[in-house]
């Protein structure tokens, strides 16, 4: 039973570990218009959001802010890729787990400003 019990401890502390590591994802983004109920504008420079995933809209994991950094400015679509990572992505408590390729997302302020999709994870 001893064994056991520090077994789980380690397992534990790994899993700790490695969900504190700053895990950065590609994703594409699609910046809703005014007449969709986002912004006049698209966003055109780095910045940060709270991220709800569609895996996860009863906010489970919690709400988390991501850091947004373009590739380039939105295109003529109002479609940009960009890295994704969470504010406080050194947290034990992050939901890195929701940073996997093929999951769809919103980016939120007191509206819907984008949506988009991770495309894959960056190696690092």
């Amino acid at each position: 039973m001893g064994v056991l019990l520090i077994l789980l401890h380690y397992i534990n502390l790994i899993y700790w570990k490695w969900s504190s590591v700053k895990k950065v994802a590609v994703a594409s983004l699609y910046f809703l218009s005014e007449a969709e109920g986002g912004q006049k504008s698209a966003i055109t420079k780095d910045f940060s959001a709270p991220i709800v995933f569609d895996v996860d809209p009863d906010l489970q994991f919690g709400l988390w802010s991501a850091v947004v950094k373009l590739h380039s400015q939105p295109d003529e679509h109002r479609e940009a890729k960009a890295d994704l990572y969470y504010l406080f992505h050194n947290s034990e408590e992050v939901p890195n787990h929701l940073l996997e390729p093929g999951n769809r997302f919103s980016l939120q302020t007191n509206k819907t400003i984008a949506k988009g999709t991770i495309e894959y994870l960056k190696e690092g």
